[in-house]
């Protein structure tokens, strides 16, 4: 394993997360006053109804990082340039075909749930977001061999490049065709990284030929017994979109989705901050699973404890910060926003946490129980966001989705650290109960500070005082907290491509 490129790509995947999420910050704001909170509701509903036919994709782009990794440990090169290939001509092929017979069924869902205003204008869009999604389920099949070879770095600039062209294209197009032009930018910046991810792969994969052209049975089979387990968690996690946010557009109507999809994006996008470093977890462990399965249990210890410090001082200040967000983004306090963007931020952090148990599964190749909460999810969000809804409206469609998400995620933990005789109190790391405590502290501090001085201080100056407080207050905590040592360590140390023996207190976990 080389440990430097493993952090290299971690790095370049919180790097990316930033990257996008300050492109996505600029583009909604734009949005908002080009084309309006409720055309960008219709153009979140549409992309999330239509994703719905990737239940076509198989699981293919999850298998294809398990076994090129796999191929890769192994030296068979052949089978690698087999596997990127063969799972390419069938996603297109899979994915075309259910576009095809989905799109009256498409049709006829966004006449459900958008009003009768709006869906001439749904409708025009439809196309280009069916040709979009077509596009970037290929390009899926090409980044995932990017991340079988451990290069996550490479597919971190794709995204990064991807999410700034789109971002210009947006510039120019919206403001002359509206929603529509929209549609086109996303068309054109799916097109460029198609075709960017295709070069990298090649670069790094001589045997791969110009155009891929060879389907292997063996393979096919292969990547599909073991992606058939990843698509139905693929599917389930494709439907709480939709779902969420056709019970949205039924119970609080589109103006309440488009906030939604502002404060879903800009929450996911703090989320990947961590989530997307963890990843690069999977190649590690299924490389691990080939030739040292011992070190697995040792690599999930690590993960977990260094999760859970980013973790809780993350979403601790995303709430103290959510009200400033609101005045910067939208331009004034938005109370929807801010309501869902708490709720969202809660249910995150505990999904959050459940990133490295989720990760080794994939990696070790036992689906099962992230298959299982996957399911649970999904039938919760259902069956509790619309009973919630009829009662308290968009908040209680939200509020069923954040607890769905809380309960089934937990499975995922707890279910690993049984299998695998992990004690239950590893859950909260006792070198991390004052970073909680420190925290919670300061959440409470400073809503009782904006509450009493809202009146009497300036807006600017009040959220100035109450960051301030909160970096006072966890400041202590964080820095001499064990895990801050172990990262100063890592990044000295192999960034510098330097021999160390340990980077974890007494080398406890794991030998480096």
């Amino acid at each position: 394993m080389n440990k430097r490129q493993i952090l290299i790509n971690a790095i370049m995947s919180i790097i990316q997360v930033v990257i996008i999420g300050g492109t996505l910050f600029i583009l909604y704001k734009f949005l908002l006053i080009t084309i309006g909170v409720e055309q960008l509701g219709i153009w979140s509903l549409v992309l999330a109804t239509t994703s719905i036919t990737q239940i076509a994709n198989f699981g293919l782009s999850g298998s294809v990082v398990k076994f090129v990794a796999k191929y890769i440990a192994r030296e068979e090169n052949k089978n690698v340039s087999g596997i990127v290939q063969t799972a390419a001509i069938s996603i297109s092929i899979f994915i075309g075909f259910f576009l095809l017979i989905g799109y009256p069924i498409i049709k006829y869902i966004l006449g459900l749930v958008v009003t009768y205003e709006f869906f001439p204008l749904a409708l025009s869009i439809l196309p280009y977001a069916f040709l979009a999604l077509w596009i970037m389920a290929i390009t899926s099949i090409f980044q995932a061999g990017l991340d079988g070879c451990q290069r996550i770095d490479l597919r971190s600039f794709l995204l990064m490049g991807g999410a700034i062209i789109h971002l210009i294209l947006c510039f120019i197009f919206a403001p002359r065709y509206g929603l529509i032009g929209v549609a086109y930018a996303r068309v054109i910046s799916n097109i460029i990284i198609l075709f960017s991810s295709w070069v990298l792969l090649r670069k790094l994969l001589p045997l791969l030929p110009i155009l891929p052209y060879k389907w292997n049975k063996y393979l096919f089979k292969e990547i599909v017994g073991y992606g058939i387990n990843f698509q139905i968690i693929s599917v389930s996690r494709m439907l709480y979109d939709p779902i969420t946010k056709a019970l949205l557009s039924k119970f609080g109507g589109l103006s309440v989705v488009g906030y939604y999809e502002m404060a879903s994006r800009m929450i996911n996008q703090f989320r990947a901050l961590i989530v997307s470093a963890n990843q690069v977890l999977v190649p590690v462990i299924a490389g691990f699973k080939e030739k040292t399965p011992e070190k697995i249990k040792s690599v999930y210890l690590i993960s977990f404890q260094l999760i859970f410090y980013l973790a809780v001082p993350l979403y601790s200040l995303i709430l103290i910060c959510i009200p400033i967000i609101s005045q910067l983004w939208i331009g004034y306090y938005e109370r929807t926003f801010v309501i869902f963007a708490i709720l969202l931020s809660i249910g995150c952090f505990f999904n959050t946490l459940n990133a490295p148990s989720y990760f080794s599964y994939l990696g070790i190749g036992e689906l099962r129980w992230n298959l299982i909460a996957h399911v649970i999810i999904g039938l919760l969000n259902f069956g509790v966001g619309f009973l919630l809804g009829i009662f308290y409206d968009g908040i209680g469609v939200v509020i069923g989705w954040v607890f769905s998400l809380i309960l089934g995620s937990s499975i995922i933990c707890l279910s690993y650290h049984i299998i695998y005789k992990i004690p239950l109190t590893e859950l909260l790391p006792n070198a991390s109960k004052k970073i909680v405590i420190a925290c919670l502290f300061s959440i409470l501090f400073s809503y009782i500070i904006r509450y009493t001085l809202s009146y009497r201080l300036e807006t600017f100056i009040l959220n100035g005082i109450i960051i301030f407080l909160f970096c006072i207050i966890i400041f202590i905590p964080l820095w001499f907290h064990p895990m801050k040592r172990c990262l100063m360590e890592l990044v000295t140390y192999e960034l510098l491509n330097r021999n160390i023996k340990g980077y974890y207190k007494n080398d406890k976990y794991m030998s480096k």
